[in-house]
């Protein structure tokens, strides 16, 4: 189930109806929440439902194994857990990459070698829930937080319907004590819910899909295309992407505060950093707070010196990159962007302001730049399609190219209305104006999502992940 469809449109305020009435009734309501988020995620394959199951049994029992002590006993279960996971990501992420590269390379030796492919079916979310159930192990060997003995709130822990596909991805001390004690209903918390998600609706119908419909006709014929002409189509799909993601993210963030339940925010206005390491710290949050936490300060982090905090970083930017998919365009990405930001690791840190002023937006449109031209290794579908898209970089005429106007009249608005908002968690979180003025920016909003959810509607981008 996508949250763009009229099914969704259905589906949430029958939960968000059922769930007050349960209001008084904690279990129930985490039935209710667990039966909701089964059927969201069967909605797409229902014989899905018994590996998530799975996850989630395995990952309970074992928190439930470990005594909190550290010791060798604790440290197998652990490890026992954590591999269990990995294995079944592997298994359907990423068995048959790795099992075609190794064929490719022993060829290139002169070895002839021939294992059979499994064509598994990947699952929607794998990577995301998957990331979520080893964090709570984790957590609890560390003394973050204590094992829950409730297998029902574990369980919507792991599938919570609002962030179960595409995130944020959560740590058990944030999002499992919501499950385990009662909430009332709050109403101003649940109208910026809907403020958020007419907001992330808008962001990828109107922005992300009409992006995409401008980008992806230049980079399905690469070689035919001007050096302008993917050059502009890449710094379209950098809009494209974070529209679509961080869309989905703000529709998953307001779903969850109509249930007076709390998300990790999982961007801060990335295209505003003056930085590339401020962009990373502003992209993709709750991703980069987990291989911060569980990869790189285990690794050490920067506490053994500058020239091991260069190593984790690359460490941590490829497993970043491979984590997105199993392709290598995806892991060059990751090398290339972790190559870009090893430069401040030697920088001097220096005390600025939250966000950036005017006089800061030179650095910030260059940081744009620079990042969305690396982006365009992450959209090549293969090694062979990057290769087509350097060719015709390197080799192709500076002719004119016919993107350059059509995209202004959604980016220009765009990015105006995400300036001025950037102090707040959305734009629309906070409108003080009279009602007439509110209800004339909701009714814009839901006549242009109207208008655009006519077309041909693109999943999201991360389900793929």
């Amino acid at each position: 189930m996508q949250f763009d469809t009229y099914t969704y449109a259905l589906f949430l305020p029958l939960v968000f109806v059922l769930y007050w009435a349960l209001k008084s009734h904690l279990r129930w309501q985490n039935i209710l929440l667990l039966v909701a988020s089964y059927v969201f995620y069967g909605w797409w394959n229902w014989r899905m439902l018994a590996l998530i199951a799975f996850t989630s049994l395995t990952t309970w029992g074992s928190g439930l194994l470990l005594r909190g002590d550290r010791s060798s006993h604790d440290r197998w279960w652990v490890a026992a857990n954590v591999m269990l996971n990995l294995g079944i990501l592997c298994l359907f992420k990423y068995y048959d990459f790795f099992q075609d590269s190794l064929l490719k390379a022993l060829h290139l030796l002169g070895i002839n070698a021939d294992w059979p492919t499994l064509h598994l079916l990947l699952p929607v979310g794998i990577s995301f829930y998957t990331f979520q159930a080893i964090s709570y192990t984790i957590d609890v060997y560390r003394g973050d937080v204590k094992a829950t003995r409730d297998p029902m709130a574990f369980g919507v822990f792991i599938a919570f319907f609002s962030q179960l596909v595409a995130g944020p991805i959560e740590r058990a001390k944030d999002l499992l004590p919501q499950f385990l004690r009662c909430k009332s209903f709050d109403y101003d918390n649940a109208v910026v819910g809907m403020r958020q998600i007419i907001w992330g609706l808008a962001k990828k119908l109107v922005i992300a899909d009409t992006m995409g419909r401008m980008v992806d006709p230049v980079f399905r014929d690469a070689v035919a295309q001007s050096p302008p002409a993917l050059l502009t189509a890449g710094l379209l799909f950098a809009v494209q992407i974070y529209a679509d993601f961080s869309g989905y993210s703000d529709i998953a963030i307001g779903s969850a505060r109509l249930l007076n339940i709390r998300l990790t925010p999982n961007f801060r206005y990335p295209f505003f950093s003056r930085d590339l390491k401020e962009l990373w710290q502003r992209w993709h949050i709750t991703l980069m707070a987990w291989f911060r936490n569980y990869v790189y300060f285990p690794l050490g982090g920067s506490r053994c010196g500058r020239k091991r905090a260069c190593v984790n970083i690359m460490v941590v930017f490829a497993l970043s990159g491979l984590w997105h998919g199993a392709n290598w365009t995806y892991v060059i990405w990751g090398i290339v962007n972790g190559l870009l930001l090893l430069p401040f690791v030697f920088l001097p840190k220096h005390q600025r302001s939250t966000n950036a002023s005017w006089r800061e937006l030179p650095q910030c449109l260059l940081t744009f730049i620079l990042f969305a031209l690396v982006l365009i290794i992450f959209r090549a579908e293969g090694l062979h399609h990057l290769n087509d898209i350097g060719f015709a970089l390197a080799h192709g005429q500076w002719t004119g190219c016919s993107l350059y106007l059509e995209p202004l009249k959604y980016v220009v608005p765009f990015f105006i209305i995400e300036w001025v908002g950037r102090r707040h968690e959305f734009p629309l979180q906070s409108l003080p104006m009279p009602r007439v003025a509110r209800w004339t920016i909701y009714w814009g909003l839901l006549w242009l999502i109207a208008e655009h959810s006519m077309g041909i509607n693109t999943q999201f981008i991360y389900f793929q992940f």
